[in-house]
């Protein structure tokens, strides 16, 4: 994947998500329709594999992101959409 800067991997993200949540309102209607559902699984894939990455790097999107093993880190730093807050 390379190493990205923190808006661009950011910008993927959101992107997946978008993607995941249209594919999601097409599957509501369409749930036998397997093209779909492999789109659904390949973006989920690439979303978790991003985030992963994401917080690795830059700290948890979430409040679920957190590693409690140094403390409740979440309030440290800025959230991610608080864009360049330092």
């Amino acid at each position: 994947m390379g190493k990205m800067s923190r808006e661009a991997m950011l910008q993927r993200v959101r992107e997946t998500e978008f993607a995941l949540v249209d594919i999601g309102l097409y599957l509501d209607t369409h749930p036998r329709d397997e093209k779909a559902m492999d789109y659904y699984n390949k973006y989920q894939q690439i979303n978790k594999e991003l985030r992963r990455e994401y917080e690795k790097n830059f700290g948890p999107l979430t409040s679920n992101g957190v590693d409690t093993s140094d403390g409740w880190t979440w309030v440290r730093d800025p959230w991610p959409w608080e864009g360049r807050c330092r």
